[in-house]
């Protein structure tokens, strides 16, 4: 008689410790706790406030300021040509474009989508000239990566919405 009450007595100490340990307040993580601190609607003016900068550096024809707009491993996707991969080589890119003479540029954000860490951005684009001739006009999708506590442009790709002009034989 003596054991088996010992042994109820045990199994009643081992269910409260086993009912203490489950608990759903102290069982979320850390990284659990700090998806519950990220906001959508905050990410989202973060990224009007990163895209407005593009803008204005892009306007200003400052292709070294664009280029650390992106993350270290950057990847600039444009059409007809192969990838821009890191900053020296997207600088090099957007340096000849405004040499070209798209020094306009227009971003207009129509969704965005992820987390803490990671955000995809969708959007339309155009690029103007300075006598305010349309050059371009279309649409980009970008991901966003957090590096250094900023959200820096991980992958950018666009195409446009203009047809191909034709070639004559």
């Amino acid at each position: 008689m003596k054991y088996f009450f010992l042994i109820i007595a045990s199994l009643f100490f081992f269910l409260i410790l086993i009912t203490g340990c489950n608990n759903p307040d102290n069982s979320k993580s850390i990284t659990d706790k700090q998806s519950n601190s990220f906001s959508i609607e905050t990410a989202k003016k973060e990224i009007d406030e990163a895209n407005l900068e593009f803008i204005k550096l892009f306007n200003s024809s400052d292709s070294a300021g664009l280029a650390n707009m992106f993350t270290v491993d950057g990847k600039s996707m444009e059409p007809n040509e192969p990838a821009f991969v890191g900053r020296s080589q997207i600088q090099t890119h957007y340096s000849n474009v405004m040499k070209m003479g798209a020094n306009k540029l227009g971003l207009v954000t129509t969704g965005l989508w992820g987390d803490e860490k990671m955000l995809v951005e969708e959007g339309k684009y155009n690029f103007i000239s300075e006598d305010g001739k349309e050059l371009d006009k279309g649409k980009y999708i970008v991901v966003w990566k957090m590096e250094d506590g900023k959200w820096k442009l991980f992958r950018d790709c666009y195409n446009s919405d203009l047809t191909i002009p034709s070639q004559a034989n």
